[in-house]
């Protein structure tokens, strides 16, 4: 079975509850994960819903998340920090 990458913004709200709960990694003003370590640390999202518009995940045909892939592929958007944008 192929993989499909799709943007997390265009996964139903159960699947995207599931990115959000998988992916604690993410740095967004809603979500500090514990790599963290200070306030020097540029916010990458504005939000957990800005992550998930500039995030794409592996799902299978039926638009649920692709077990076999434990990754996903997000391009920050810098909020506080324009210059970092490319």
């Amino acid at each position: 079975m192929k993989s499909l990458p799709q943007k997390g913004s265009s996964l139903k709200r159960e699947v995207q509850k599931d990115c959000l709960r998988k992916f604690v990694h993410r740095y967004t003003k809603d979500h500090i994960p514990n790599w963290v370590k200070s306030g020097k640390t540029p916010v990458q999202f504005e939000s957990d819903i800005d992550w998930l518009e500039h995030t794409f995940f592996q799902t299978k045909k039926d638009g649920t998340l692709d077990e076999r892939y434990c990754f996903c592929e997000s391009n920050p958007t810098w909020p506080e920090n324009p210059e970092l944008r490319s």
